[in-house]
């Protein structure tokens, strides 16, 4: 006996359940499988499948989008002629036939999917294109969706990737400004940093600002080295507005992580003025802003600096001062390591102490007793989120990455980075969808 495998696809009266049409989809001969690759469909096979099995079910669905009655007048239209429209869903595209429908008032139906549901791109594929361009470079996402389908698509090319990304991120950035809290929390902890892209044009880079959010309650021990955030909102901005943005997605942040007139918001960064410009802007929907000079940066300007053995231990105390909070006589040490005679005939060196001094004496506002605080258990240092700079930026913008950038091309794709790497992209989504996909007309 030979057997075969025959997939039909029915369109039936759920009243009656009689069958108003039956379309045969596939018919397979069944054989041994000589090796797994002969085992099952393969994947063109079954996108083959799929594409079929749309094609069936959309013939039927669009009718049910041919309008009864004018939306103008409210008579009853008829119907006049039927047009060719594309469509593109996660996987296949698709040519739809939809009916037009002409009112004696005037009125004509649309004729397009676009027309009736404002896109004819699934929001499956908008959301799987947005994703996988905000992971690497268009050209390799279009590569990496048109494996997924098992063809060449001209909807997945490099432009219609770029489009995307943009059209989401900009559905995506007022979603983030205008998050509300869900309960209020009576301390925040948040880390403000930066990180420069490589710029389009006569400018080298430009910098990036980059927010992450947390509740003290959402840092918990993984082993007794290392600590992890399991909740946080993380923000960013590329914008060339002196921070209007960025401010904007922080305070928006900071409310989806709870953030109220009672609250407490500690922020940690490294004491440039962009970073305060930030921190400030949440000064009067809270209840105090605790701005610290993060003691992660501090540490890197003195790993920065190499001084002469005989030296070290007043270099050392210039530490310890700081790491006690005692700005003053961390100066006046620096001072006396500065003053010292071999020391002044090194011109290389005596400008990076001369530079750290000033950091010092321009931060000295948000230098705390470092000591006393981790002491009492609380965050002083961005180290658990040194990471972000790295994850949301770099590894997309930066590194190996040849690329250059506009402002707003980076802008764009930090939008959807910062919602993935906050864990909150499909709840973000959800919003988008809403906003970008209204309901047929």
């Amino acid at each position: 006996m030979r057997g075969a495998i025959k997939i039909t696809a029915e369109y039936i009266d759920l009243d009656t359940g009689k069958t108003l049409k039956s379309e045969t989809i596939n018919t397979q001969e069944v054989n041994k499988a000589a090796t797994l690759k002969d085992l099952g469909y393969l994947h063109i096979e079954q996108v083959e499948l799929i594409a079929k099995i749309q094609d069936f079910k959309i013939s039927h669905q669009i009718l049910l989008s041919t309008p009864s009655i004018c939306s103008v007048c409210g008579n009853k239209p008829h119907k006049l002629g039927k047009f060719k429209s594309p469509f593109h869903s996660a996987l296949t595209d698709h040519t739809v036939v939809v009916q037009r429908v002409h009112c004696k008032c005037g009125w004509n139906s649309p004729v397009t999917v676009e027309g009736i549901f404002g896109s004819n791109v699934h929001p499956d594929l908008l959301k799987k294109q947005a994703l996988q361009g905000s992971k690497e470079s268009f050209e390799k996402a279009a590569i990496a969706l048109d494996a997924e389908s098992s063809s060449t698509r001209k909807i997945n090319n490099r432009s219609q990737i770029a489009r995307a990304v943009e059209k989401v991120a900009t559905a995506l950035e007022p979603v983030k400004k205008l998050a509300k809290p869900i309960a209020c929390f009576p301390e925040l902890i948040a880390h403000i940093d930066g990180g420069h892209v490589k710029s389009i044009g006569t400018n080298r880079s430009f910098e990036a600002m980059i927010a992450t959010v947390y509740r003290p309650e959402s840092v918990i021990q993984i082993n007794k080295n290392r600590n992890a955030i399991i909740e946080k909102t993380t923000v960013a901005s590329a914008k060339d507005d002196a921070q209007e943005s960025m401010q904007e997605l922080f305070i928006g942040a900071c409310n989806a992580q709870g953030m109220s007139i009672k609250s407490t918001v500690v922020c940690l960064a490294d004491g440039a003025e962009n970073c305060h410009k930030i921190a400030y802007s949440i000064q009067k929907f809270c209840r105090e802003v605790v701005y610290i000079l993060d003691w992660f940066h501090i540490s890197m300007k003195f790993q920065n600096i190499a001084i002469p053995e005989n030296y070290a231990d007043l270099f050392n105390r210039v530490n310890k001062n700081l790491w006690h909070g005692n700005y003053a006589k961390a100066i006046s040490r620096l001072d006396e390591l500065i003053g010292m005679e071999d020391i002044q005939e090194n011109t290389a060196l005596i400008n990076k102490l001369n530079k750290l001094k000033n950091y010092i004496m321009n931060n000295q506002d948000g230098i705390i007793n470092y000591a006393e605080r981790q002491q009492q258990g609380q965050i002083f240092t961005s180290n658990l989120a040194e990471s972000t700079v790295n994850t949301v930026i770099n590894e997309r913008q930066k590194g190996k990455q040849k690329m250059l950038w506009s402002r707003q091309g980076a802008h764009n794709i930090l939008q959807i980075r910062s919602s993935v790497f906050s864990k909150s992209w499909n709840d973000d989504w959800d919003k988008i969808e809403a906003k970008l996909y209204p309901f047929a007309a």
